[in-house]
């Protein structure tokens, strides 16, 4: 059950003209910082990166949604995660800050992170394998599927889960050799 959270405002101020780009000039490398602690002592950490002015507003939201979450154990809130998603999103005294956007998309980043990291240390493994050990209707309950459902439904979406569930043997190697990837910075954004 989630017992306490503690929420940070940390931020790196930068050189002038370091981590800048043609259009962040002066940024101010911050990130808000949401700690949900159970009542087993276990911490599960999120993160929510920003430039730096409005990060002190991410916070604050950040603190009013985990205050929602005390009391509730950490299996029960994964259970139905996407719909919890939609309600915090759409929480009346923040929405006209998003809903789907800005402060909210950011306090959401922090607060989604947190939970999910709980979660695995809840079940004592990575969270990458608690993901691929749930069932496709677990891993669908944990999506907000409220602006995809005219094309994909909750049961279209465990579906097509499902149809690749029987082969997930065959992409577990990708554990052994790693898996293809790269990495960008933000000044991709012009």
């Amino acid at each position: 059950m989630i017992k306490t959270f503690d929420i940070q405002d940390r931020r790196f101020p930068l050189a002038t003209g370091a981590g800048s780009d043609a259009i962040h000039k002066d940024p101010i490398y911050s990130y808000a910082v949401t700690r949900l602690a159970d009542d087993k002592g276990r911490v599960g950490t999120g993160l929510a990166f920003t430039l730096g002015a409005g990060n002190e507003l991410v916070c604050r939201a950040a603190a009013f949604y985990a205050e929602r979450l005390k009391g509730i154990p950490i299996e029960d809130l994964m259970a139905d995660f996407g719909q919890l998603f939609n309600r915090l999103s759409n929480e009346q005294q923040y929405r006209w800050l998003g809903p789907h956007k800005g402060v909210v998309h950011l306090y959401l980043d922090s607060v989604t992170n947190a939970c999910f990291d709980l979660w695995a240390k809840t079940r004592g493994v990575p969270l990458w394998k608690l993901l691929t050990e749930l069932s496709a209707e677990e891993i669908v309950n944990t999506l907000d599927l409220s602006y995809l459902e005219d094309e994909l439904t909750k049961a279209e979406a465990i579906s097509l889960l499902e149809s690749n569930m029987a082969t997930g043997h065959k992409r577990m190697g990708i554990i052994e050799k790693g898996y293809v990837g790269y990495d960008t910075s933000v000044g991709w954004f012009n």
